[in-house]
């Protein structure tokens, strides 16, 4: 197993350009969130009535970000779309964000597709491709993605892009009200959390690299709550596309009603089971409970759990150090794994069979 203290292999991922992709996560939110602060939007597009967000994979995870960050505080419902179809209820009066980092996803185009024949109020957010040059040909209002920061070129380590991108929309809409000064504060401690979490930091000072370590091997059962949920998918879909490694989410309290009796069998599946807890003092004290009992249960069943608890007083913040953890963990367990954690060889395959 490679060393994550190892100066010769960690200059032999640089190549990959993910590490310092994941150091800018700070500058991708901070520039992203100014630029669509800044835009012009039409006035029709004030007061819709509903809000649906269209984006797969990595390009969908900043829209289920801000719904387990604002989804209670929203008037009006916002529908995640990971498929080719927008809802029956789309029309001239619901807003339609179409997400795709390359541009080129086929359910995102469809789904855009869509949402201009029901005449919806579509913005649109890439780094390029077909959906900017639609998006230009209907005079629809886009942001087109800073590439420079996201040398990876990944969706999966380009989030605070979009995140950024998504919330400043939904604040420039009178949708959310959002402070910049919490948008700035978040970006500062994200800066000074990196220099805790960045390859040259030992491994025994590396809480990332510890991590990693800790799941290297296993098959990591991630578990989330409230606003902190949608990191739980977030990390899976980055360990899955970097690490090359199987990872399941989970969301308390929904698990607490089912997955507990699901964790016997298979015996060679249960051995390999270990927990991440991503908890907070800003939890319920009923959400709270979930995690102690939960977490006593496994005890009792000598299944091995971590538990990640991020204190603060800022829900936004602590979804992005949990987000920042989350990016660190998954390129450090691809170097584990001995995986590039760029390429995505079996979903490039599947995407050129979708078009033959």
């Amino acid at each position: 197993m490679p060393t994550l203290d190892n100066k010769k292999i960690i200059k032999q991922y640089q190549k990959f350009q993910v590490a310092r992709t994941i150091s800018l996560l700070p500058k991708q939110i901070v520039e992203s969130w100014a630029d669509v602060l800044s835009l012009k939007l039409p006035k029709s597009y004030r007061r819709p009535q509903n809000i649906v967000v269209s984006g797969m994979g990595g390009s969908g995870l900043a829209a289920e970000l801000l719904r387990s960050l604002y989804g209670r505080t929203l008037k009006i419902p916002l529908i995640l779309v990971h498929n080719y179809h927008l809802p029956k209820f789309v029309n001239n009066k619901s807003l339609v964000v179409i997400s795709s980092y390359s541009g080129q996803t086929e359910e995102s185009l469809d789904c855009l597709n869509e949402a201009l024949a029901y005449k919806a109020k579509v913005f649109c957010l890439a780094s390029g491709g077909q959906l900017i040059i639609t998006a230009k040909k209907h005079r629809l209002p886009y942001y087109l993605i800073n590439k420079k920061f996201n040398p990876a070129n990944q969706p999966r380590y380009g989030i605070g892009s979009q995140f950024g991108a998504m919330l400043a929309l939904f604040d420039n809409l009178k949708l959310l009200k959002i402070s910049d000064r919490e948008i700035k504060q978040s970006a500062e401690y994200l800066s000074i959390l990196n220099q805790t979490l960045k390859p040259d930091i030992n491994s025994n000072e590396n809480f990332a690299k510890k991590l990693a370590r800790e799941l290297n091997g296993q098959l990591p059962i991630l578990i989330a709550a409230d606003f902190l949920s949608a990191n739980s998918h977030i990390l899976a879909n980055q360990i899955n596309e970097s690490a090359k490694n199987l990872a399941q989410p989970y969301a308390i309290p929904e698990l607490s009603h089912h997955l507990l009796e699901g964790l016997k069998l298979p015996t060679a599946v249960a051995v390999k089971m270990k927990f991440l807890f991503f908890n907070s003092n800003l939890y319920s004290a009923k959400i709270s409970r979930h995690f102690t009992i939960v977490q006593k249960i496994l005890k009792k069943q000598k299944i091995k759990f971590i538990d990640y608890s991020i204190i603060g007083d800022s829900r936004l913040s602590i979804a992005l150090e949990a987000l920042l953890l989350s990016s660190w963990l998954s390129y450090y367990l691809a170097i584990l794994n001995g995986q590039n954690p760029t390429a995505v060889p079996l979903v490039d395959y599947f995407k050129k069979e979708l078009v033959k």
